[in-house]
C-alpha cells in the first residue's frame, strides 16, 4: 500500500498562508485533481475548512479531534485511526493510495510511514506565509519522474511537480 503525501511548496517549505495556498497555479491544481480522484485524501481539520467542501469522487477523511462527520467526510481523532481506515476502504475497493493532503500536522505525523511524495516545487521564494512543511531529509528520496510548467496566465510563477520514492 502506498501512502503519498501531495503537497505544493517552495524551495523554504512554505505550503500556506493565511489557511489559504499562496499562489495560484491552475495546473497544479488540475494536476492535484487528477492525482487524487477516485482515492481516499486524507487532511486536517483546517484544511477541509480552507477546502470549504467535500471533493467530489474521493473518499475525504479528515483528522480531527473536534469535527463532527458530515455527509461525504470521514473524521477520525488521530491519524493512525485514518491510515487504518483508509488500507481497509482501499482493500475492499481496490485501490492501491492514500493520499495526505496537508495540513503541515498532518504531514509531519505522516510524514514516517509515506513511500512516495508528490511534490510541487513553486519558484516563489520572497513569498511570506505561516504554515510550511516539516524539514525532511532528501537524501532519504529518490526522484523518479518530474515535469515543469512555466508561469503564464494559468500559473502565477515556474514551478516544477516532482515525485519521489523512499530509498
Amino acid at each position: 500500500m502506498i501512502i503519498s503525501i501531495l503537497v505544493a511548496m517552495n524551495e523554504e517549505l512554505l505550503i500556506g498562508v493565511n489557511n489559504d495556498l499562496p499562489w495560484k497555479l491552475q495546473d497544479d491544481l488540475e494536476h492535484f485533481k487528477n492525482y487524487s480522484l477516485n482515492k481516499p485524501i486524507i487532511m486536517g481539520r483546517k484544511t477541509f475548512e480552507s477546502i470549504g467542501r467535500p471533493l467530489p469522487n474521493r473518499k475525504n477523511i479528515v483528522v480531527s479531534s473536534s469535527m463532527k462527520e458530515q455527509d461525504g467526510i470521514k473524521v477520525f481523532n488521530n491519524l493512525n485511526n485514518a491510515i487504518a481506515f483508509s488500507k481497509k476502504y482501499n482493500k475492499e475497493n481496490d485501490i492501491d493510495e492514500i493520499i495526505l493532503i496537508g495540513g503541515a500536522k498532518v504531514f509531519a505525523e505522516g510524514l514516517k510511514q509515506t513511500t512516495k511524495l508528490v511534490i510541487s516545487w513553486v519558484d516563489a521564494n520572497s513569498i511570506k506565509g505561516d504554515v510550511y512543511f516539516p524539514e525532511f531529509n532528501k537524501q532519504e528520496w529518490r526522484e523518479v519522474d518530474s515535469k515543469k510548467f512555466l508561469k503564464s496566465e494559468k500559473n502565477q510563477y515556474d514551478f516544477e511537480i516532482k515525485e519521489y520514492l523512499r530509498k
